[in-house]
């Protein structure tokens, strides 16, 4: 097969953490016939896969579309979840709830009324940015911080009709109201977002949607960096973070004490920790396409990392119920990144797992390509 053909299924598989091209990239066709001229097998759609029902220790939550990032309010027993639209597709996704007590989906309001520069609610974003189409909505990776403030806020990436940055007030109940956004400069694809305690935030920049696909190509066959993460203030705006360009930066995360960033880098197959003082990576562990990261209470990160083959198996197939494409769940130590597979999974209920979340003794995965958000229940965090 052709380099380019190759890295046509790469860069859709790696950069988007979905399966869904750019239409200027290839068609639905196209990556068809590649998976199909490929020995490797394919995920399928069969009805005995398609159960709720508990399975290998997992336990789904179904209703959903592409629950690709999943975040906890605090002192609640909801998650809210990003609902991925088509990738590059300019589809709506949504922003919804789980209830972990009841394993239930449920449903949020957004309030867009407020606006960013009311006289009440002052901009948490830049300066004069607009509202985005609110039924172009289409969140990709978000996390949730409790600000200096005492506000709680969630950042949403959205690929709606703009590549920007959103900034959302939460209610205990997981009702939302728009606070202001930031559009990163150039045409950049963003993916995962890291919010920081005085209004900043982190985001990581794939590759410039501007650029050639023989350019970002090129790059990619010869280990060249593709992507960044842009680091935002209020004051500042937008700057590259020295020490992190890199192979598709991908997931990104921030520790408690708000002086290390971790960053998964995709095509790069690793995850690396740096300094934000000396803007130095102080750590570096090898992990197979390692999706998002999340932190947990101990500091702990919990990463997820794609098993397949990025070229040879796609999700095109499956167009209802799970994707099966295997898939790890990583614990790393914050010091030493040093890992530990706590999940090695394939097969039903659920596959492609793009994050886990841990909540107490459980642990919460969402996945890019697919109708459900999958419980685990770890005893003594054990490897299943």
């Amino acid at each position: 097969m052709h380099k380019c053909s190759l890295l046509v299924v790469l860069l859709v598989m790696a950069g988007c953490n979905t399966v869904d091209p750019a239409p200027d990239i290839a068609n639905a066709d196209e990556r068809a016939t590649l998976a199909a001229n490929s020995e490797l097998p394919q995920p399928t759609t069969e009805t005995s896969l398609l159960s709720c029902e508990p399975i290998a220790g997992m336990t789904p939550h179904c209703g959903y579309q592409n629950p690709e990032d999943l975040v906890h309010i605090p002192g609640t027993d909801l998650l809210i979840v990003s609902e991925m639209g088509e990738f590059m597709a300019d589809s709506p996704g949504s922003l919804s709830l789980l209830n972990i007590s009841t394993g239930l989906k449920e449903t949020l309001t957004i309030d867009w009324s407020v606006g960013g520069n009311s006289p009440t609610h002052e901009s948490w974003g830049e300066a004069n940015c607009e509202p985005p189409d609110a039924s172009a909505l289409s969140p990709h990776g978000i996390d949730l911080i409790v600000r200096d403030d005492g506000a709680v806020a969630l950042l949403v990436v959205n690929h709606g009709k703009r590549e920007s940055v959103e900034f959302f007030a939460v209610t205990p109940t997981g009702d939302l109201t728009w606070r202001g956004c930031a559009l990163p400069p150039g045409d950049p694809f963003i993916n995962d977002v890291a919010a920081r305690r005085d209004g900043g935030f982190y985001v990581t920049h794939m590759w410039n949607k501007s650029n050639s696909f023989e350019e970002t190509a090129a790059k990619l066959l010869n280990g060249e960096a593709t992507g960044w993460v842009w680091a935002w203030t209020p004051a500042a705006g937008f700057s590259r973070l020295p020490g992190s360009a890199d192979l598709m930066p991908n997931g990104i995360a921030l520790a408690a004490d708000q002086r290390t960033l971790y960053v998964n880098v995709y095509m790069g197959n690793k995850t690396f920790a740096i300094d934000l003082a000396s803007q130095a990576r102080t750590a570096e562990v090898e992990l197979r396409q390692p999706d998002n990261v999340s932190i947990g209470a101990d500091g702990a990160l919990w990463i997820a990392s794609h098993q397949h083959d990025p070229i040879g198996q796609a999700c095109t197939q499956v167009t209802a119920g799970p994707c099966l494409l295997p898939f790890q769940v990583v614990k790393a130590d914050p010091q030493t990144l040093e890992p530990d597979v706590i999940v090695n999974h394939d097969g039903p209920p659920m596959g492609y797992a793009t994050v886990a979340l841990k909540i107490g003794n459980r642990i919460y995965l969402g996945t890019a390509h697919g109708d459900r958000v999958v419980s685990v229940k770890l005893n003594d965090e054990e490897t299943l």
